[in-house]
């Protein structure tokens, strides 16, 4: 073949094939426009960790809403109203819906996820996510998160959940994002956290209730982020360095509010360690 015989061959696989898939895209938009909704597709992307949000709950969501989409054509969906439905759920953070040429409404979705419980004296009751969302607590499942509790001076009602108003309430969100600040540092050491069962607050300070022993435990302010670091270091050099003698058990409360100290009250005796690490001297202050 000529060389000007393969151009014109080359020429009109080209308009062949060009002219192929404009036909193949425009039947498959009359197709898809013509199809009904056979059905959803939903999946929740961090459901093996999380389970308050499942495919039948959503389900539910849709039905229960002015929101159509079963058996009607794909086009008359509205995707974008699927999405606000779902993202007003408390439990949701973000969702994605569109339809396909499978005739599926396909919905992608992921959940908040709780990191502390807050349980006040004046009846609030909620779970926190990482960005301060209050979300209403659920026996079934229920999140094993550290609980806070006490009295907690929130201004806001008993049944309010979703976020908070920065105008509004700045004091209960700098309290809840210095509580979450607190636990958050308790989960970076292993120990602490299998250690301390719950945080009281008294209206000014933090105290701890460990999962053995009798004692309290007097941590104090928590609003300075590096002071709670330091202490809570401190805290776990002394549990970990006395757990095996035993003696510490007998004490009814471990201070911790002063720098470079540890005091344990409630001993029946005295008894004083120094102890020198690589990042502060502590002396430590038995039985008084």
């Amino acid at each position: 073949m000529t060389p000007n015989g393969r151009k014109i061959v080359n020429a009109a696989l080209l308009v062949l094939l060009t002219a192929y898939a404009v036909v193949a895209v425009r039947y498959c938009s009359v197709q898809e426009r013509e199809l009904k909704c056979k059905g959803t597709d939903i999946v929740i992307r961090d459901s093996a960790r999380l389970k308050f949000v499942t495919p039948e709950i959503v389900r539910h969501w849709l039905s229960d809403s002015a929101v159509r989409v079963a058996d009607i054509p794909l086009r008359e969906i509205d995707v974008y109203a699927v999405e606000r439905l779902i993202e007003g759920q408390r439990y949701v953070s973000r969702a994605e819906a569109y339809t396909a040429i499978d005739g599926l409404l396909h919905i992608v979705l992921e959940q908040r996820e709780p990191v502390l419980r807050v349980v006040s004296e004046t009846g609030h009751n909620f779970y926190l996510d990482s960005t301060l969302v209050l979300l209403p607590p659920q026996s079934d499942p229920m999140a094993e998160v550290p609980v806070a509790s006490g009295r907690l001076p929130l201004g806001f009602p008993t049944g309010y959940f979703g976020p908070l108003d920065e105008k509004k309430f700045p004091r209960e969100r700098e309290l809840l994002h210095n509580l979450l600040n607190f636990v958050h540092q308790v989960d970076t050491d292993p120990f602490l956290s299998a250690l301390i069962a719950q945080v009281y607050y008294d209206g000014k300070e933090v105290r701890l209730l460990p999962r053995v022993g009798k004692q309290t435990i007097r941590f104090g302010g928590i609003a300075d982020s590096a002071a709670v670091g330091a202490r809570l270091r401190k805290l776990s050099r002394f549990y970990r360095r006395s757990f095996g003698e035993g003696w510490w058990r007998s004490a009814t409360e471990i201070d911790l509010r002063f720098r470079g100290q540890v005091v344990c009250k409630g001993m029946p005796a005295e008894r004083e360690v120094a102890e020198t690490t690589n990042t502060e001297s502590t002396h430590e202050t038995y039985g008084q």
